[in-house]
């Protein structure tokens, strides 16, 4: 029978199994105090957020201003749509379009297929200036309006975050200047 450890390559055997051993050994070791020493770390990202809260001041029977204040944690630019209807008491919508016209401020909105748009960008915790012209409520009129019915005017917001610009441009169809501020989309004839 043979000798598996003879001579000289029998001890380059034994010193490689255990030289394995060995590494093998410090690894494992490593491994098991990082594990077992290492600490979580906790995920301290917060994604920003675009939120709106709208203020509707009244006056009677008169709608004086309507302004939008970002709630969100990121720089927004910021959109109002007017819904305006007849309604009875009873809550009934009527069909009867309403016809009364927005005499909104020109210099600090536009507006694009009857949506208003704020033209610069609205920072946390602040508040649009008021999207009516001063001195020019939304009345309900005395004539004109189905019997027994009142103006009803909902106001609905709606935010997108400034950064980036494309977010804004590709969503709303809005252009934004090198200044920052929104603008209509112009159209070649």
């Amino acid at each position: 029978m043979k000798r598996i450890f003879n001579g000289s390559g029998g001890r380059k055997a034994v010193l490689i199994l255990s030289l394995c051993l060995i590494f093998a050994l410090a690894v494992g070791t490593t491994v098991a105090l990082l594990k077992a020493n290492t600490a979580p770390v906790t995920n301290t990202f917060k994604a920003a957020t675009s939120e709106t809260h709208v203020d509707v001041k009244d006056s009677g029977n008169e709608k004086t201003g309507i302004f939008v204040k970002n709630e969100g944690t990121a720089t927004s630019y910021v959109r109002v749509k007017l819904v305006m209807n007849w309604v009875d008491k009873s809550g009934n919508v009527s069909a009867e379009p309403v016809n009364i016209t927005v005499r909104y401020d020109t210099t600090n909105w536009f507006e694009q297929d009857g949506i208003y748009y704020y033209k610069t960008p609205v920072g946390p915790n602040m508040t649009t200036d008021n999207l009516l012209q001063a001195n020019s409520p939304i009345t309900e009129p005395t004539e004109g309006k189905p019997e027994g019915c009142h103006l009803e005017v909902t106001v609905l917001a709606e935010s997108i975050q400034a950064a980036p610009s494309e977010a804004v441009t590709k969503s709303w169809g809005v252009d934004v200047g090198s200044n920052g501020y929104l603008t209509p989309v112009t159209t070649a004839p």
